[in-house]
């Protein structure tokens, strides 16, 4: 989203005064295997020349980059790594060990196998595994092998049986990660936290260098992009920013602790995408971009840990298929949505103006207009509908609660800008009878949480679900960006802004947004779900700074949601 125009409508209505505390197979596999099925018996190759591990040997010039595991499954995971160039040899294989045990000694290791290297993948592998030695719902350990160097270990766990009564489950959902902005501090929080998995909600990287109207602080640099520009341009460009984000250490400390289910949503492509568009940065933006988007696409795939195919002989709106679910046996199911392949463009028109904090235009009130697309939309709402476990999950990109300030909408690039569509999945699943439905969200750099309405100007009409909104990792939020002395369309942001008496953006959205119970842009984190029978409690953590390497960690505020009821209880 474009966060200036935010600001400026901030300053207009006299809200910016911000409130100043808060703080194994056994087969040879490519990097994009398919998952290799149940091995009749659990037995290992004899490969024990590819598994020799010398000590001595540093992993770090070798994995310059760390391992990941991703989109677990009850007997599979995705593995991931990279090679770095500079130490490879005529070796153009890697081994991969899964063992019960940190130590991988003799008798631990359950699964291992080899996988091929390549420089078209950009030397990275993922594997989809499947294996039946890897039992449900167990934290297990995972490394690599290359040339007698051993990765560190990391750790996964699977999920659990689709039939399987779990007494609680605990997860974190994350978004929003801007390299220059700031540490990811918060990562550093998380990594050391217990909890089954982590949901990514998208961002992971931004496709722009020193983009002024929101990198303005420039915490740490991004190394020049490999075409000299300051917005990836193509392939090498995106692999570029992946590998400047997968360097940071704590980022590998969170992959190498917990599998990641792992979404995007605009700046894996470009600011405000959809489809194979995106307008900025663009010459013309009514123009399609296809070669930019499936560099994208491919460069996600390489770099992701979705266990989703790329197929680069597709045209780039069918190479690569996001939206997917996760069963936690009868208690949870988590539905992850894409909202940028799909979607159809601005309602009211490419230019900022029309965009961000204006009127909602005719075209947008359009029931034909969509976010999901048909063919999404209707496997979500068949997944969702057709659930059986007590609670479902909704991994979704954008905002989904009317944001409105002074009468005019914030953004239309949120699904304010899709109300038709909106309303006919609440519709439908109240119709259905839905219980138990919660959105959780990133996107909007602030930490939220709300109310669902088919209609939100209704004050009278009840809610149907509830949203939770993560703040971002380290991406600017409102209030760094009102003291960050960023020049805004009309003039630059005083150094003092006039207080009126208790005024703060917080208390100005929710002012205008009746449906909100919590907003709070002047602080970054994450969101810990804990998930039982009975009830589902939110807990939003934020860290005191991102301008340091260290920081400390608080809770923010907490929400309870009871079993059956669409009520969010604070405290």
């Amino acid at each position: 989203m474009h966060r200036r125009k935010f600001l400026k409508a901030l300053l207009a209505t006299g809200s910016a005064a911000w409130l100043t505390g808060c703080y194994g197979g056994s087969e040879m596999q490519s990097g994009y295997a398919r998952p290799v099925g149940f091995v009749p018996e659990p037995a290992l190759p004899d490969l024990s020349a590819d598994f020799e591990v010398d000590p001595a040997l540093d992993p770090q010039p070798v994995f310059s980059l760390g391992i990941a595991a991703g989109d677990p499954r009850p007997h599979g995971i995705v593995l991931w790594t990279r090679i770095d160039p500079k130490a490879l040899g005529n070796l153009k294989h890697l081994a991969y060990e899964i063992a019960s045990d940190p130590s991988f000694s003799k008798g631990t290791v359950l699964v291992r196998g080899l996988a091929n290297l390549s420089a078209e993948n950009d030397h990275t592998v993922k594997l989809p595994l499947e294996h039946q030695a890897l039992q449900a719902f167990t934290t297990y350990y995972y490394r690599f092998i290359y040339n007698k160097t051993a990765s560190r270990s990391g750790r996964f766990k699977t999920l659990p049986e689709a039939d399987a009564q779990l007494a609680g489950l605990r997860f974190a959902f994350i978004s929003c990660q801007d390299y220059s902005n700031g540490y990811y501090t918060a990562l550093a929080h998380l990594a050391q936290e217990e909890v089954d998995f982590v949901l990514f909600l998208g961002d992971y990287i931004y496709e722009t260098v020193g983009d002024p109207s929101f990198q303005g602080a420039q915490v740490r640099r991004v190394p020049p992009l490999p075409s000299g520009g300051t917005v990836a341009a193509g392939l090498d460009d995106y692999r570029h920013l992946y590998r400047t984000y997968k360097a940071d250490p704590d980022l590998q400390a969170l992959h190498e602790r917990f599998s990641v289910i792992q979404l995007w949503d605009d700046h894996e492509f470009a600011n405000d995408a959809w489809q194979d568009h995106h307008p900025d940065n663009n010459p013309d933006p009514a123009a399609a971009t296809p070669l930019l988007r499936q560099a994208a696409n491919q460069a996600w795939a390489e770099y992701g840990l979705a266990d989703v195919p790329f197929d680069p002989q597709q045209a780039p709106l069918e190479s690569i298929r996001l939206y997917r679910s996760f069963r936690f046996g009868k208690l949870m199911e988590l539905v992850a949505t894409d909202e940028r392949l799909y979607r159809d463009g601005p309602p009211c028109g490419n230019a900022t103006e029309q965009r961000y904090v204006t009127q909602r235009c005719a075209a947008a009130e359009d029931t034909a207009r969509s976010m999901l697309g048909g063919n999404q939309r209707d496997w979500f709402l068949k997944t969702i509908t057709e659930s059986p476990a007590t609670w479902k999950i909704w991994a979704n990109e954008v905002t989904l609660m009317q944001m409105k300030l002074g009468g005019q909408f914030i953004t239309l690039d949120q699904w304010d800008g899709y109300p038709a569509e909106r309303a006919q999945l609440l519709t439908a699943l109240q119709d259905a009878g839905v219980r138990n439905f919660i959105a959780v969200t990133g996107d909007i750099h602030s930490f939220i949480a709300g109310y669902l309405k088919r209609n939100f100007d209704d004050l009278l009409e009840m809610p149907v679900a509830v949203e939770l909104v993560v703040g971002s990792v380290s991406s600017a939020n409102f209030l760094e960006l009102v003291t960050s002395q960023i020049p805004l369309p009309s003039a630059p942001v005083p150094t003092s802004i006039p207080l009126m008496p208790g005024a703060s953006v917080e208390n100005a959205l929710i002012l205008n947004n009746p449906h909100m119970r919590f907003f709070n842009s002047s602080t970054h984190g994450y969101c810990l779900m804990n998930v039982s029978p009975t009830k589902a409690v939110c807990t939003m953590k934020a860290v005191s700074t991102i301008r340091e390497q260290t920081a400390s960690v608080q809770i923010l505020t907490r929400f309870t949601v009871p079993r059956d009821q669409v009520i969010l209880i604070e405290g």
